[in-house]
Protein backbone atom coordinates (compact mmCIF):
# COMPACT_ATOMS: atom_id res chain seq x y z
CA UNK A 1 0.00 0.00 0.00
CA UNK A 2 2.78 2.21 0.50
CA UNK A 3 6.27 2.69 -1.64
CA UNK A 4 8.86 4.92 -0.60
CA UNK A 5 9.28 7.83 -3.49
CA UNK A 6 12.45 9.42 -3.69
CA UNK A 7 11.96 13.16 -3.14
CA UNK A 8 13.73 14.36 -6.71
CA UNK A 9 10.99 12.06 -8.20
CA UNK A 10 8.18 13.88 -6.05
CA UNK A 11 9.59 17.35 -7.23
CA UNK A 12 9.96 16.27 -10.92
CA UNK A 13 6.24 15.14 -11.39
CA UNK A 14 5.58 18.28 -9.76
CA UNK A 15 7.14 20.55 -11.81
CA UNK A 16 5.59 18.61 -14.99
CA UNK A 17 1.93 19.19 -13.28
CA UNK A 18 3.09 23.39 -13.08
CA UNK A 19 4.20 23.38 -16.40
CA UNK A 20 0.69 21.50 -17.74
CA UNK A 21 -1.26 24.23 -16.43
CA UNK A 22 0.63 27.36 -16.87
CA UNK A 23 -0.38 26.23 -20.43
CA UNK A 24 -3.90 27.40 -19.96
CA UNK A 25 -4.13 31.34 -19.43
CA UNK A 26 -6.29 32.63 -17.28
CA UNK A 27 -9.22 34.50 -19.05
CA UNK A 28 -11.32 36.01 -15.78
CA UNK A 29 -11.05 36.64 -12.13
CA UNK A 30 -11.31 33.57 -10.72
CA UNK A 31 -9.18 31.23 -13.18
CA UNK A 32 -6.39 34.38 -12.75
CA UNK A 33 -6.75 33.83 -8.56
CA UNK A 34 -6.27 29.82 -9.14
CA UNK A 35 -3.26 30.54 -11.38
CA UNK A 36 -1.55 32.67 -9.24
CA UNK A 37 -2.39 30.18 -6.02
CA UNK A 38 -1.35 27.44 -8.23
CA UNK A 39 2.12 29.10 -8.68
CA UNK A 40 2.24 30.28 -4.60
CA UNK A 41 1.31 26.76 -3.75
CA UNK A 42 3.94 25.02 -5.71
CA UNK A 43 6.74 27.38 -5.05
CA UNK A 44 6.19 26.67 -1.09
CA UNK A 45 5.92 22.44 -1.86
CA UNK A 46 9.30 22.77 -3.82
CA UNK A 47 10.76 24.74 -0.34
CA UNK A 48 8.76 22.94 2.02
CA UNK A 49 9.23 19.13 0.61
CA UNK A 50 13.57 19.03 0.49
CA UNK A 51 13.26 19.37 4.68
CA UNK A 52 10.00 17.73 5.41
CA UNK A 53 9.56 14.07 6.01
CA UNK A 54 8.66 11.64 3.71
CA UNK A 55 4.93 11.05 4.45
CA UNK A 56 2.90 14.63 3.84
CA UNK A 57 -0.20 16.09 5.55
CA UNK A 58 -3.48 15.46 4.76
CA UNK A 59 -4.22 19.03 4.14
CA UNK A 60 -1.19 19.16 1.62
CA UNK A 61 -2.14 16.07 0.00
CA UNK A 62 -5.32 17.58 -0.80
CA UNK A 63 -4.68 21.10 -1.30
CA UNK A 64 -2.22 19.26 -4.46
CA UNK A 65 -5.31 17.64 -5.84
CA UNK A 66 -7.13 20.85 -6.18
CA UNK A 67 -4.57 22.45 -7.56
CA UNK A 68 -3.25 20.33 -10.21
CA UNK A 69 -6.80 18.29 -10.97
CA UNK A 70 -5.63 15.20 -9.65
CA UNK A 71 -7.89 11.92 -8.71
CA UNK A 72 -7.92 11.26 -5.06
CA UNK A 73 -5.90 8.60 -6.35
CA UNK A 74 -3.86 10.38 -8.12
CA UNK A 75 -2.53 12.72 -5.10
CA UNK A 76 -1.53 9.45 -2.75
CA UNK A 77 0.19 8.01 -5.69
CA UNK A 78 2.63 10.86 -6.51
CA UNK A 79 3.42 10.31 -2.74
CA UNK A 80 3.66 6.49 -2.81
CA UNK A 81 0.19 5.26 -1.92
CA UNK A 82 -1.92 2.48 -3.41
CA UNK A 83 -5.04 3.45 -2.26
CA UNK A 84 -6.50 0.45 -4.31
CA UNK A 85 -4.67 -1.96 -1.66
CA UNK A 86 -6.92 -0.31 1.02
CA UNK A 87 -9.57 -3.57 0.18
CA UNK A 88 -6.88 -6.23 0.61
CA UNK A 89 -5.61 -4.64 3.90
CA UNK A 90 -8.89 -4.18 5.13
CA UNK A 91 -10.27 -8.35 4.62
CA UNK A 92 -6.64 -9.24 5.80
CA UNK A 93 -6.88 -6.72 9.17
CA UNK A 94 -10.49 -6.86 9.87
CA UNK A 95 -12.31 -9.70 8.02
CA UNK A 96 -13.52 -11.94 11.25
CA UNK A 97 -15.86 -9.14 11.61
CA UNK A 98 -18.66 -8.17 9.70
CA UNK A 99 -18.41 -4.82 8.04
CA UNK A 100 -18.91 -1.76 5.70
CA UNK A 101 -16.44 -2.10 3.07
CA UNK A 102 -15.37 0.17 1.03
CA UNK A 103 -16.93 0.31 -2.88
CA UNK A 104 -15.18 3.49 -4.15
CA UNK A 105 -13.29 2.81 -7.28
CA UNK A 106 -10.15 5.26 -6.38
CA UNK A 107 -8.84 3.65 -9.80
CA UNK A 108 -10.78 6.29 -11.54
CA UNK A 109 -9.21 5.48 -15.09
CA UNK A 110 -9.09 1.95 -14.53
CA UNK A 111 -10.39 0.59 -18.14
CA UNK A 112 -13.03 -2.28 -17.52
CA UNK A 113 -15.12 -3.98 -19.87
CA UNK A 114 -18.97 -3.56 -19.92
CA UNK A 115 -21.98 -5.42 -21.67
CA UNK A 116 -23.32 -3.49 -24.86
CA UNK A 117 -25.38 -5.84 -26.30
CA UNK A 118 -27.49 -8.81 -24.25
CA UNK A 119 -29.10 -11.62 -25.92
CA UNK A 120 -32.87 -11.72 -25.86
CA UNK A 121 -35.18 -12.38 -22.82
CA UNK A 122 -35.55 -15.77 -24.39
CA UNK A 123 -32.35 -16.85 -24.09
CA UNK A 124 -31.80 -15.75 -20.30
CA UNK A 125 -34.68 -17.95 -19.53
CA UNK A 126 -31.99 -20.68 -20.15
CA UNK A 127 -29.03 -21.89 -18.49
CA UNK A 128 -26.38 -19.98 -20.97
CA UNK A 129 -22.57 -19.34 -20.92
CA UNK A 130 -21.28 -15.12 -20.23
CA UNK A 131 -20.46 -15.58 -24.07
CA UNK A 132 -23.81 -16.52 -25.02
CA UNK A 133 -25.93 -14.12 -23.25
CA UNK A 134 -23.76 -11.17 -24.24
CA UNK A 135 -22.84 -10.92 -27.68
CA UNK A 136 -21.13 -8.12 -27.82
CA UNK A 137 -18.92 -5.78 -25.24
CA UNK A 138 -17.89 -1.84 -24.58
CA UNK A 139 -14.17 -2.15 -24.36
CA UNK A 140 -11.84 -0.22 -22.59
CA UNK A 141 -14.29 1.97 -20.79
CA UNK A 142 -12.90 4.19 -17.91
CA UNK A 143 -13.94 3.42 -14.13
CA UNK A 144 -15.28 6.65 -14.09
CA UNK A 145 -18.02 6.44 -16.88
CA UNK A 146 -19.59 4.15 -14.75
CA UNK A 147 -22.69 6.40 -13.42
CA UNK A 148 -25.93 7.16 -13.54
CA UNK A 149 -28.94 5.15 -12.59
CA UNK A 150 -28.39 2.63 -15.03
CA UNK A 151 -25.29 1.47 -13.78
CA UNK A 152 -25.40 2.53 -10.28
CA UNK A 153 -28.24 2.57 -7.43
CA UNK A 154 -27.97 5.53 -5.53
CA UNK A 155 -27.32 4.83 -1.65
CA UNK A 156 -26.63 1.25 -2.10
CA UNK A 157 -23.10 -0.01 -0.19
CA UNK A 158 -21.72 -3.41 0.41
CA UNK A 159 -20.79 -5.30 3.83
CA UNK A 160 -18.31 -8.05 4.46
CA UNK A 161 -19.96 -11.09 6.07
CA UNK A 162 -17.57 -11.69 9.09
CA UNK A 163 -15.37 -15.10 9.05
CA UNK A 164 -15.74 -14.89 12.87
CA UNK A 165 -18.64 -13.43 14.38
CA UNK A 166 -21.60 -14.76 11.84
CA UNK A 167 -22.64 -17.84 13.38
CA UNK A 168 -26.45 -18.10 13.33
CA UNK A 169 -25.79 -15.63 9.75
CA UNK A 170 -28.64 -15.51 7.09
CA UNK A 171 -25.64 -15.03 4.69
CA UNK A 172 -22.42 -17.37 4.27
CA UNK A 173 -19.10 -15.86 6.23
CA UNK A 174 -16.42 -14.42 3.94
CA UNK A 175 -19.61 -12.95 1.30
CA UNK A 176 -19.47 -9.33 0.12
CA UNK A 177 -23.13 -8.34 0.07
CA UNK A 178 -24.82 -5.75 -2.15
CA UNK A 179 -27.15 -3.55 0.32
CA UNK A 180 -30.03 -1.11 -0.62
CA UNK A 181 -31.36 1.57 1.43
CA UNK A 182 -35.43 0.70 2.46
CA UNK A 183 -38.56 3.23 3.15
CA UNK A 184 -39.43 3.69 7.09
CA UNK A 185 -42.49 1.64 6.52
CA UNK A 186 -40.34 -1.16 5.54
CA UNK A 187 -38.00 -0.32 8.41
CA UNK A 188 -41.37 -0.70 10.76
CA UNK A 189 -42.24 -3.78 8.99
CA UNK A 190 -39.42 -5.55 7.62
CA UNK A 191 -40.45 -8.63 5.50
CA UNK A 192 -39.64 -11.96 7.01
CA UNK A 193 -38.73 -13.40 3.60
CA UNK A 194 -36.04 -10.97 2.93
CA UNK A 195 -32.31 -10.34 4.56
CA UNK A 196 -31.60 -7.35 6.28
CA UNK A 197 -28.03 -5.73 7.60
CA UNK A 198 -29.05 -4.89 11.17
CA UNK A 199 -26.87 -2.85 13.39
CA UNK A 200 -26.00 -3.32 17.00
CA UNK A 201 -23.90 -1.52 20.04
CA UNK A 202 -21.10 -3.96 18.64
CA UNK A 203 -21.26 -5.20 15.17
CA UNK A 204 -23.57 -6.01 12.33
CA UNK A 205 -25.64 -8.27 11.54
CA UNK A 206 -26.84 -10.10 8.09
CA UNK A 207 -30.13 -11.43 8.80
CA UNK A 208 -34.27 -12.51 8.18
CA UNK A 209 -36.10 -10.84 11.41
CA UNK A 210 -39.36 -9.62 12.23
CA UNK A 211 -40.77 -6.42 14.20
CA UNK A 212 -43.90 -6.97 16.83
CA UNK A 213 -44.31 -5.02 19.51
CA UNK A 214 -41.32 -2.89 19.85
CA UNK A 215 -39.39 -6.26 19.99
CA UNK A 216 -36.99 -7.46 16.37
CA UNK A 217 -37.08 -11.01 16.55
CA UNK A 218 -33.78 -12.63 14.69
CA UNK A 219 -35.01 -15.15 11.95
CA UNK A 220 -32.28 -17.74 11.95
CA UNK A 221 -31.37 -20.89 9.78
CA UNK A 222 -28.28 -21.94 11.76
CA UNK A 223 -29.46 -24.25 14.47
CA UNK A 224 -26.29 -24.22 16.49
CA UNK A 225 -26.52 -19.94 17.20
CA UNK A 226 -27.74 -20.14 20.56
CA UNK A 227 -27.54 -16.59 21.57
CA UNK A 228 -30.43 -13.98 22.17
CA UNK A 229 -33.06 -13.68 19.75
CA UNK A 230 -35.26 -10.99 20.75
CA UNK A 231 -33.89 -6.96 20.94
CA UNK A 232 -35.59 -3.81 21.85
CA UNK A 233 -36.67 -1.97 18.47
CA UNK A 234 -35.35 0.54 17.66
CA UNK A 235 -33.31 1.25 20.74
CA UNK A 236 -30.90 -1.58 20.55
CA UNK A 237 -31.17 -2.31 16.68
CA UNK A 238 -31.10 -0.53 13.74
CA UNK A 239 -32.41 -1.87 10.42
CA UNK A 240 -29.61 -0.10 7.85
CA UNK A 241 -30.63 -1.82 4.63
CA UNK A 242 -31.83 -4.69 2.63
CA UNK A 243 -29.88 -7.10 1.25
CA UNK A 244 -30.31 -7.90 -2.61
CA UNK A 245 -27.61 -9.74 -3.82
CA UNK A 246 -24.45 -11.46 -1.95
CA UNK A 247 -20.93 -12.78 -4.23
CA UNK A 248 -18.68 -15.30 -2.15
CA UNK A 249 -14.99 -17.25 -3.34
CA UNK A 250 -16.14 -21.33 -3.11
CA UNK A 251 -15.37 -23.34 -1.32
CA UNK A 252 -15.22 -21.19 1.73
CA UNK A 253 -12.74 -22.76 4.54
CA UNK A 254 -14.66 -23.90 7.62
CA UNK A 255 -14.25 -20.83 9.19
CA UNK A 256 -14.46 -21.04 13.82
CA UNK A 257 -17.44 -18.83 14.39
CA UNK A 258 -18.75 -17.03 16.70
CA UNK A 259 -22.08 -15.44 17.24
CA UNK A 260 -21.86 -11.51 17.43
CA UNK A 261 -23.20 -11.50 20.85
CA UNK A 262 -20.06 -12.42 22.32
CA UNK A 263 -18.22 -9.57 21.64
CA UNK A 264 -18.28 -6.14 23.45
CA UNK A 265 -19.01 -2.79 22.37
CA UNK A 266 -20.98 -0.04 22.77
CA UNK A 267 -21.62 1.98 20.13
CA UNK A 268 -24.83 4.57 18.87
CA UNK A 269 -27.01 3.46 16.50
CA UNK A 270 -25.21 5.56 13.76
CA UNK A 271 -24.39 4.82 9.94
CA UNK A 272 -20.80 5.49 9.18
CA UNK A 273 -21.74 8.38 6.50
CA UNK A 274 -23.90 10.15 9.45
CA UNK A 275 -21.25 11.27 11.54
CA UNK A 276 -20.49 14.86 11.21
CA UNK A 277 -16.79 14.94 11.97
CA UNK A 278 -14.10 11.97 11.75
CA UNK A 279 -13.70 12.00 15.58
CA UNK A 280 -17.16 11.46 15.92
CA UNK A 281 -16.63 8.40 13.10
CA UNK A 282 -13.32 6.76 14.58
CA UNK A 283 -14.77 7.28 18.50
CA UNK A 284 -18.11 4.95 17.10
CA UNK A 285 -15.70 2.73 15.44
CA UNK A 286 -13.54 2.19 18.43
CA UNK A 287 -16.42 1.53 20.58
CA UNK A 288 -18.75 -0.99 18.09
CA UNK A 289 -15.39 -2.87 17.09
CA UNK A 290 -13.52 -3.71 20.17
CA UNK A 291 -10.21 -5.46 20.03
CA UNK A 292 -7.96 -7.41 21.94
CA UNK A 293 -4.45 -6.33 22.97
CA UNK A 294 -3.14 -8.74 21.21
CA UNK A 295 -4.83 -7.84 18.31
CA UNK A 296 -4.01 -3.97 18.59
CA UNK A 297 -0.68 -4.98 19.10
CA UNK A 298 -0.64 -7.29 15.49
CA UNK A 299 -2.60 -4.75 13.80
CA UNK A 300 -0.48 -1.99 14.93
CA UNK A 301 2.83 -3.67 14.38
CA UNK A 302 1.66 -5.08 10.52
CA UNK A 303 0.70 -1.14 9.58
CA UNK A 304 3.18 0.61 10.62
CA UNK A 305 5.97 -1.78 9.00
CA UNK A 306 3.50 -1.60 5.59
CA UNK A 307 3.24 2.43 5.93
CA UNK A 308 6.81 3.07 7.47
CA UNK A 309 5.78 4.88 10.38
CA UNK A 310 4.76 4.63 13.68
CA UNK A 311 1.84 5.66 15.93
CA UNK A 312 1.37 5.95 19.70
CA UNK A 313 -1.72 4.92 22.03
CA UNK A 314 -1.79 8.57 22.23
CA UNK A 315 -1.99 9.50 18.53
CA UNK A 316 -5.12 7.29 18.65
CA UNK A 317 -6.86 9.04 21.63
CA UNK A 318 -6.08 12.10 20.41
CA UNK A 319 -7.96 11.76 16.87
CA UNK A 320 -11.20 10.02 18.27
CA UNK A 321 -11.78 13.22 20.80
CA UNK A 322 -13.01 16.93 19.27
CA UNK A 323 -9.88 18.84 18.19
CA UNK A 324 -7.89 21.31 15.46
CA UNK A 325 -5.46 18.58 15.00
CA UNK A 326 -5.22 16.99 11.21
CA UNK A 327 -3.40 13.79 10.13
CA UNK A 328 -0.70 13.00 8.18
CA UNK A 329 -1.73 10.70 5.51
CA UNK A 330 -0.04 7.22 7.19
CA UNK A 331 -1.79 8.00 10.09
CA UNK A 332 -5.16 8.44 8.59
CA UNK A 333 -4.76 5.66 6.34
CA UNK A 334 -3.66 3.33 10.10
CA UNK A 335 -6.53 5.16 11.41
CA UNK A 336 -9.17 3.64 8.97
CA UNK A 337 -8.37 0.37 8.93
CA UNK A 338 -7.65 0.27 12.57
CA UNK A 339 -11.05 1.09 13.04
CA UNK A 340 -13.04 -0.50 10.20
CA UNK A 341 -13.49 2.15 8.41
CA UNK A 342 -13.76 3.29 4.57
CA UNK A 343 -11.28 5.78 3.50
CA UNK A 344 -14.08 7.62 1.85
CA UNK A 345 -16.04 8.57 5.33
CA UNK A 346 -12.39 9.04 7.12
CA UNK A 347 -11.84 11.75 4.39
CA UNK A 348 -15.53 13.38 4.24
CA UNK A 349 -16.13 13.03 7.95
CA UNK A 350 -13.08 15.49 7.99
CA UNK A 351 -15.04 17.82 5.91
CA UNK A 352 -13.31 17.09 2.43
CA UNK A 353 -15.88 15.80 -0.55
CA UNK A 354 -14.15 13.54 -3.12
CA UNK A 355 -14.54 15.59 -6.36
CA UNK A 356 -13.23 13.02 -9.18
CA UNK A 357 -15.30 13.54 -11.90
CA UNK A 358 -14.00 16.46 -13.62
CA UNK A 359 -10.14 15.19 -12.81
CA UNK A 360 -7.30 12.74 -13.69
CA UNK A 361 -4.86 10.10 -12.75
CA UNK A 362 -1.76 10.86 -12.29
CA UNK A 363 -0.17 8.55 -15.21
CA UNK A 364 -2.82 10.52 -17.04
CA UNK A 365 -0.99 13.52 -16.60
CA UNK A 366 2.64 12.70 -16.61
CA UNK A 367 1.97 11.12 -19.81
CA UNK A 368 0.52 14.41 -21.48
CA UNK A 369 3.09 16.81 -22.84
CA UNK A 370 0.31 19.19 -23.96
CA UNK A 371 -2.49 20.20 -22.08
CA UNK A 372 -4.77 20.00 -24.75
CA UNK A 373 -4.57 16.21 -24.88
CA UNK A 374 -6.63 16.53 -21.66
CA UNK A 375 -9.65 18.09 -23.37
CA UNK A 376 -10.73 15.42 -25.68
CA UNK A 377 -13.78 13.92 -25.02
CA UNK A 378 -13.70 11.07 -22.32
CA UNK A 379 -15.49 7.99 -23.23
CA UNK A 380 -19.15 6.60 -21.90
CA UNK A 381 -20.86 3.76 -21.01
CA UNK A 382 -23.66 3.16 -23.27
CA UNK A 383 -26.58 1.43 -21.99
CA UNK A 384 -26.95 -2.21 -22.84
CA UNK A 385 -29.24 -3.53 -25.55
CA UNK A 386 -32.48 -4.71 -25.82
CA UNK A 387 -33.21 -1.89 -22.44
CA UNK A 388 -35.99 -3.89 -21.14
CA UNK A 389 -33.13 -6.93 -21.01
CA UNK A 390 -30.93 -4.61 -19.28
CA UNK A 391 -33.51 -3.48 -16.90
CA UNK A 392 -34.45 -6.78 -16.02
CA UNK A 393 -30.99 -8.17 -15.64
CA UNK A 394 -30.59 -4.88 -13.13
CA UNK A 395 -33.32 -5.66 -11.50
CA UNK A 396 -31.86 -8.40 -10.06
CA UNK A 397 -28.28 -7.22 -9.16
CA UNK A 398 -29.38 -3.48 -8.50
CA UNK A 399 -26.60 -2.00 -10.10
CA UNK A 400 -23.04 -2.99 -11.67
CA UNK A 401 -20.87 -4.12 -9.00
CA UNK A 402 -17.54 -1.50 -8.73
CA UNK A 403 -15.96 -4.24 -7.25
CA UNK A 404 -16.55 -6.74 -10.17
CA UNK A 405 -15.26 -4.31 -12.30
CA UNK A 406 -11.83 -3.83 -10.61
CA UNK A 407 -11.69 -7.42 -9.60
CA UNK A 408 -12.65 -8.36 -13.71
CA UNK A 409 -11.44 -5.37 -15.30
CA UNK A 410 -11.84 -7.53 -18.75
CA UNK A 411 -14.74 -9.57 -17.63
CA UNK A 412 -15.27 -10.81 -21.45
CA UNK A 413 -12.20 -12.90 -21.41
CA UNK A 414 -13.96 -15.24 -19.05
CA UNK A 415 -16.54 -16.11 -21.78
CA UNK A 416 -16.76 -19.78 -21.16
CA UNK A 417 -15.92 -19.84 -17.51
CA UNK A 418 -18.84 -18.01 -16.24
CA UNK A 419 -22.53 -19.44 -16.58
CA UNK A 420 -25.94 -18.19 -15.16
CA UNK A 421 -28.58 -21.07 -13.82
CA UNK A 422 -31.90 -19.64 -15.10
CA UNK A 423 -33.45 -21.68 -12.47
CA UNK A 424 -30.79 -21.58 -9.71
CA UNK A 425 -30.00 -24.73 -8.36
CA UNK A 426 -31.72 -26.15 -4.67
CA UNK A 427 -28.98 -27.76 -3.39
CA UNK A 428 -29.01 -29.65 0.41
CA UNK A 429 -27.71 -27.71 2.78
CA UNK A 430 -26.75 -24.30 1.15
CA UNK A 431 -28.88 -21.14 2.94
CA UNK A 432 -29.81 -18.74 1.41
CA UNK A 433 -30.00 -21.16 -1.55
CA UNK A 434 -28.75 -20.48 -5.05
CA UNK A 435 -31.74 -18.67 -6.49
CA UNK A 436 -32.72 -18.10 -9.99
CA UNK A 437 -30.45 -15.87 -11.97
CA UNK A 438 -27.22 -16.31 -10.25
CA UNK A 439 -23.90 -16.54 -11.85
CA UNK A 440 -20.79 -18.91 -11.09
CA UNK A 441 -17.55 -18.86 -11.87
CA UNK A 442 -15.59 -21.97 -12.80
CA UNK A 443 -12.43 -23.09 -12.96
CA UNK A 444 -10.92 -26.61 -14.78
CA UNK A 445 -10.60 -29.63 -12.75
CA UNK A 446 -6.53 -30.67 -12.35
CA UNK A 447 -6.85 -33.41 -11.39
CA UNK A 448 -9.50 -36.86 -9.82
CA UNK A 449 -11.81 -34.76 -7.11
CA UNK A 450 -11.51 -36.39 -3.32
CA UNK A 451 -15.01 -37.04 -2.89
CA UNK A 452 -14.79 -38.83 0.41
CA UNK A 453 -13.17 -35.18 1.47
CA UNK A 454 -15.80 -33.42 -0.40
CA UNK A 455 -18.64 -35.54 1.64
CA UNK A 456 -17.04 -34.30 4.78
CA UNK A 457 -17.73 -31.59 4.49
CA UNK A 458 -20.68 -28.74 4.94
CA UNK A 459 -22.43 -26.01 3.23
CA UNK A 460 -20.24 -23.85 1.91
CA UNK A 461 -17.17 -25.68 2.69
CA UNK A 462 -18.43 -28.57 0.61
CA UNK A 463 -17.00 -28.15 -3.24
CA UNK A 464 -19.80 -27.59 -5.92
CA UNK A 465 -19.38 -28.61 -9.19
CA UNK A 466 -21.09 -28.30 -12.79
CA UNK A 467 -21.63 -31.12 -15.47
CA UNK A 468 -21.91 -29.43 -18.95
CA UNK A 469 -22.30 -31.44 -21.97
CA UNK A 470 -23.95 -29.71 -25.21
CA UNK A 471 -26.65 -27.34 -23.72
CA UNK A 472 -27.48 -28.97 -20.31
CA UNK A 473 -25.87 -27.28 -17.33
CA UNK A 474 -26.15 -29.08 -13.86
CA UNK A 475 -24.79 -27.95 -10.41
CA UNK A 476 -24.67 -29.97 -7.38
CA UNK A 477 -22.34 -32.62 -5.16
CA UNK A 478 -20.28 -34.76 -6.82
CA UNK A 479 -20.04 -38.63 -5.20
CA UNK A 480 -18.83 -41.36 -6.14
CA UNK A 481 -21.12 -44.78 -7.06
CA UNK A 482 -18.43 -47.83 -7.66
CA UNK A 483 -16.49 -47.03 -10.66
CA UNK A 484 -18.90 -43.75 -11.78
CA UNK A 485 -19.19 -40.90 -10.65
CA UNK A 486 -22.60 -38.87 -9.67
CA UNK A 487 -23.67 -35.42 -9.89
CA UNK A 488 -26.47 -34.69 -7.44
CA UNK A 489 -28.14 -31.34 -8.58
CA UNK A 490 -30.83 -31.18 -5.99
CA UNK A 491 -32.71 -31.79 -2.88
CA UNK A 492 -35.95 -32.66 -4.05
CA UNK A 493 -37.58 -35.38 -4.89
CA UNK A 494 -37.00 -36.59 -7.75
CA UNK A 495 -34.25 -34.47 -8.64
CA UNK A 496 -31.70 -34.22 -11.44
CA UNK A 497 -28.95 -36.68 -11.48
CA UNK A 498 -26.26 -37.42 -13.79
CA UNK A 499 -23.69 -40.54 -13.63
CA UNK A 500 -20.50 -41.05 -15.95
CA UNK A 501 -17.36 -42.68 -15.88
CA UNK A 502 -14.08 -40.76 -15.19
CA UNK A 503 -13.55 -39.97 -18.69
CA UNK A 504 -16.30 -37.98 -18.67
CA UNK A 505 -14.81 -35.72 -15.71
CA UNK A 506 -13.67 -33.51 -18.62
CA UNK A 507 -17.30 -31.89 -18.58
CA UNK A 508 -16.79 -31.06 -14.91
CA UNK A 509 -15.81 -27.93 -13.94
CA UNK A 510 -15.64 -26.93 -10.09
CA UNK A 511 -17.22 -23.80 -8.94
CA UNK A 512 -14.99 -21.48 -7.42
CA UNK A 513 -17.17 -18.36 -7.01
CA UNK A 514 -20.84 -18.10 -6.74
CA UNK A 515 -22.95 -14.31 -7.20
CA UNK A 516 -26.56 -14.67 -6.12
CA UNK A 517 -29.65 -12.37 -6.02
CA UNK A 518 -31.89 -12.47 -3.05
Amino acid sequence: MYRQIPRTEILDALAHLRELHRQVRPSNDRERYAFERRELVTKNLFSNLRRTGDHPTLSMLLEIADMFSLTIEGAHRLFGYDLGGIREYDFRLNGGRTHIVESYAFERDLLVDLPLELASSEAFASDGTLRELVRSWQRDVPMRALKGPAWRRPGAFYVHVGTEDSLGSSLPPGAMALVEPIEEEEARQPNPRSIYLLQFGNGYRCSRCVVSRGRLQLLNAERSYSGPQEFAYPKSVRIAGRIRMFAVPLPLPEYSQLSFTRYEGNAELVLPWEHRTRDQLLAAKHKRFRRSQDEEQHVREFLQAELHTKFSDRTWRRYRSPGPSEPHVPALLHLTLTHFARYTDSLQAGGYMIRDSSRFSLETLLTAKHYGELLTPRPTASVPMPTEVWETRRSEFVEWPPLLAVKFPQLRLWDDRVIRLAQGSPIRGLHPQIAPGSWMLLEKLTGIPDTRSDGSKKGWSRPLYVFRRGVEILCGYLEREGNRFALLSSNDEGSAKVTFHPDGLRDVSRVCGVAVPI
